[in-house]
């Protein structure tokens, strides 16, 4: 199902901000999606990344000597873009958010191939976290490693173990009930799956009246955290476990005065999603060299895209950014 209108076409052509890796580009040419003559694989920005371009050419050159053709590297505007790059030929691949990975397959006949894999994880889950244990925790909390900061943190309603600390959800919906029109609660933008979208997700199942609650709005998910720290909120929602981004100078006592005492449903990492128009045989030659990867050049891996592999794509995984992206439709 194909809905790129003409008017899409044209919001297109102005948001793109496309930079070639390859010197030698046309950026302006049409791009024969799939062809023997050049591929081209479509990236956002990345923060960490001063030249995305140049960084991202270990990657393009692994894949070009191995598939004998040329693969460009584009840098676009956003996530999105990249998605729409797909769907208007100006892409033949794309590494995009989960909810981009559904949005591509459903607009365009894309298909997602890979997803993204961090600390041995292909998904994560919202959490919540509260400086009031009292209310929410049914138990007493526990101190439990989180294994990829090495740092100890307090965990109840079965969020977490002394000897085990997963970050599997979901965990604790219950607790949100205690949630009311006079709670504080920091959460993130509408279109952040873990400080938004899957805890108003979560707390509907429980029956709360998301439009009742005191809202602390927070840009980012270190900054839902510092709001329950600072005591500007009760409860605050991130990606597991968003504390180990606070610098201990900022909260010395976190680990102490912090308890996550619930878990959303689990939602997926970002990963590859390739346009239908490359042919399927060589759909499943890039998915294999990219899905390797990791072997070749795990510091790029972790450099570019702060992953450590790239795995098989899950439908189910997919089918779950793409119940939240039908419950969020604008």
């Amino acid at each position: 199902m194909r809905r790129f209108t003409a008017l899409a076409a044209t919001a297109l052509t102005l948001s793109l901000s496309l930079t070639a890796c390859s010197s030698d580009s046309d950026n302006g040419s049409d791009s024969a999606k799939g062809s023997d003559e050049k591929l081209t694989l479509a990236l956002i920005p990345n923060e960490k990344v001063n030249d995305l371009v140049t960084t991202a050419k270990p990657l393009t050159d692994y894949l070009s000597e191995e598939l004998g053709v040329e693969v460009e590297g584009v840098v676009t505007k956003d996530y999105q873009a990249a998605v729409e790059a797909i769907g208007s030929g100006q892409a033949d691949i794309a590494i995009a958010s989960a909810a981009q990975l559904a949005s591509a397959e459903d607009m365009y006949d894309a298909h997602a191939v890979l997803q993204d894999e961090r600390f041995g994880a292909d998904s994560y889950a919202g959490q919540f976290v509260t400086n009031n244990p009292d209310k929410y925790c049914e138990d007493e909390p526990v101190k439990s490693t989180y294994a990829a900061s090495g740092a100890e943190y307090l965990y109840c309603n079965g969020t977490a173990t002394a000897d085990e600390n997963k970050g599997q959800g979901p965990k604790g919906l219950e607790a949100l009930k205690k949630i009311d029109g006079e709670t504080t609660v920091a959460m993130l933008g509408a279109t952040s799956p873990a400080g938004y979208q899957l805890p108003v997700m979560a707390m509907e199942s429980q029956g709360i009246d998301v439009d009742s609650l005191k809202k602390v709005p927070v840009t980012s998910n270190d900054a839902s955290i510092m709001a329950v720290y600072n005591g500007d909120a009760e409860v605050g929602f991130s990606f597991w476990d968003a504390r180990s981004t606070i610098d201990a100078s900022e909260a010395p006592d976190l680990d102490e005065k912090l308890v996550v005492f619930g878990y959303t449903e689990m939602y997926p990492n970002g990963g590859v999603v390739i346009s239908d128009d490359v042919p399927e045989e060589r759909r499943k030659e890039i998915t294999e060299l990219m899905d390797g990867f990791s072997e070749v050049d795990p510091d790029t891996m972790s450099a570019i895209f702060d992953i450590t592999d790239w795995v098989p794509a899950k439908k189910e995984s997919i089918d779950m950014a793409r119940k939240v992206n039908e419950r969020f439709a604008q």
